[in-house]
């Protein structure tokens, strides 16, 4: 039995049948004798030279399967051993440039859904390098790039047609379905051109003409494409605006409607009706300030003034002032010259009373009054207030560019936009020439302080109000809010400066309240303080 089980084995294994041969080589009998073992090491040394044969010729799992049957009869001998080192490296192998081809697949179906078939069909031909078992994938991802190109087409030839027929909406729809087909195709900015550009025209020609009423309907016709075309955008953005200053103007706003029609003029070209409507509604706004503040105005806090005890009374009512509540009456040349100035509703703003101020950088406090940053180098400005003109002087010829024009030395007016360097700006702005005083408002810059926006160069006088000739702007004021000095004490009033002003006894003006130093008042509803600067 034992000769005849041996015997099997080897005419298997001599007939090229090893897996026949290794169950035969294994059973009870044969795997002890000697002539067995002969046997089963000839059959090991087969299946490492079949499955060597398996790797090189890429079939993994012929390999695999070949190396298994050699590690289960000899174990891991070396010549085993480093198969299976083989088998394991080119199965790591496979694996990852599979993982890639398939990411490879996804990035071309995603590119294709995009409307990048050129893109997509590229990837695709990467894909494609090897091998079968990716191919079911590659043929669906061919007849994607088919179908989606028919559909790219058949959009474009819809887009070109509408065109050419020069119907507005019907182009706007399938420029717009095209666009989701295929967001870059060459011929989107063509089409969308030929659609806007007339429709631009038209709506620059009716506000030119004033003919607003015709303005809407040519917006709506092609606002679905704003995001395409910049000058659309730009022209949309100014009929948007020019719809709220309407607004502004149905509801008496006069003031805000004039603020955003000066803003609003550059856009439209600065056509004659428009700068004409500016300057009545500017007209409107001051007018309705005075109205405000007319006689009228004194009637609900009027008393009689035919009792002698009414009218002390009334004089005791009337705000007092003693060296003790202001100040601690310090006289002009004791008053702190940097202040801060805080008004609700309005914010904070640094107050400087010296006629003479630099700016510099941040981290020069001490060497400079106002510290801003991006201010470049070492070097400062001063501006100088002298006769009631402010001059701009520069210092170590820092580079400054006042109205886009490169100065050393500068007259300034109102309006006058500076920079210096690349990113410190701030605008000048003295909005009354009655009153000295002007404002710095900083733009592109700020302090180390940055709640505060506006450094004051205060010289006894400053207006804050709703009206454009307020230095600090107060929309919810009513009535301006007039800040000066008298003697050495900060006051604040209600209402436009009158000429003919009169004072009480102690010498105060009549209607105005002392400010004592970091001690806030109420006056018109609106609570002011000025505290002592400590930036």
């Amino acid at each position: 039995m034992f000769n005849l089980r041996l015997r099997q084995a080897e005419t298997a294994f001599a007939e090229g049948r090893l897996n026949e041969a290794a169950r035969l080589a294994e059973q009870a009998g044969v795997r002890d004798h000697r002539e067995g073992q002969l046997l089963l090491t000839k059959i090991v040394d087969a299946f490492v030279e079949r499955g060597r044969e398996h790797l090189n010729a890429g079939r993994l799992n012929d390999a695999v399967v070949d190396c298994g049957e050699a590690r289960k009869l000899a174990g891991e001998q070396s010549a085993v051993a480093q198969l299976a080192a083989d088998v394991d490296l080119a199965n790591r192998d496979w694996q990852l440039r599979t993982k890639r081809k398939l990411q490879a697949a996804a990035e071309a179906s995603r590119e294709i859904a995009r409307g990048e078939l050129d893109l997509g069909a590229k990837l695709l031909a990467e894909f494609l390098a090897d091998g079968p078992s990716v191919g079911s994938v590659a043929g669906r991802i061919n007849e994607q790039i088919n179908v989606s190109r028919e559909r790219v087409e058949a959009a474009t030839a819809r887009a070109r047609r509408e065109v050419e027929a020069g119907h507005t909406r019907e182009s706007v729809s399938a420029i717009l379905d095209l666009q989701k087909l295929s967001p870059s195709h060459p011929e989107l900015i063509d089409l969308i051109d030929q659609v806007t550009s007339p429709v631009v025209s038209q709506l620059w020609f009716e506000v030119e003409a004033a003919r607003l009423d015709r303005v809407e309907a040519l917006v709506a016709s092609v606002r679905p494409l704003i995001d395409f075309d910049p000058e659309l955008t730009e022209v949309c953005r100014a009929i948007d605006s020019a719809v709220a200053v309407n607004k502004l103007l149905d509801a008496s706003r006069f003031n805000d409607a004039y603020l955003q029609l000066r803003k609003l003029a550059p856009l439209l070209g600065n056509v004659a009706w428009l700068n004409e409507l500016a300057s009545k509604a500017k007209q409107a706004a001051d007018l309705a300030v005075e109205i405000r503040s007319s006689p009228l105005s004194l009637l609900g806090c009027a008393t009689s003034h035919s009792s002698t005890n009414r009218g002390a009374s009334r004089l005791e009512n009337q705000p007092s002032f003693s060296p003790s509540a202001a100040q601690a009456s310090l006289p002009p040349a004791l008053l702190p010259e940097r202040l801060i100035l805080q008004i609700d509703g309005v914010g904070s703003a640094l107050l400087l009373r010296q006629e003479k101020v630099s700016v510099g950088a941040t981290g020069r406090a001490g060497s400079c009054d106002v510290t801003l940053t991006g201010f470049p180098g070492s070097g400062s400005l001063t501006i100088e207030r002298a006769a009631g003109r402010y001059t701009l002087l520069s210092e170590n010829n820092e580079e400054v560019v006042v109205n886009e024009r490169r100065c050393q030395e500068r007259s300034l007016s109102d309006g006058d936009s500076v920079r210096v360097g690349k990113r410190c700006r701030f605008k000048f702005r003295r909005p009354t020439s009655d009153v000295p005083s002007a404002v710095l408002e900083l733009t592109g810059t700020r302090l180390s302080r940055p709640d505060i926006r506006s450094v004051v160069l205060f010289d006894e006088t400053l207006v804050i109000g709703p009206g454009q000739s307020s230095h600090l702007m107060a929309r919810n004021l009513e009535q301006p809010l007039i800040l000066f000095v008298r003697d050495g004490v900060f006051h604040v009033r209600s209402g436009l400066p009158n000429r003919a002003q009169r004072f009480a006894a102690d010498g105060s003006p009549q209607g105005a309240k002392p400010l004592a130093l970091d001690t806030p008042v109420e006056i018109g509803g609106t609570r002011v303080t000025i505290l002592r600067c400590e930036i």
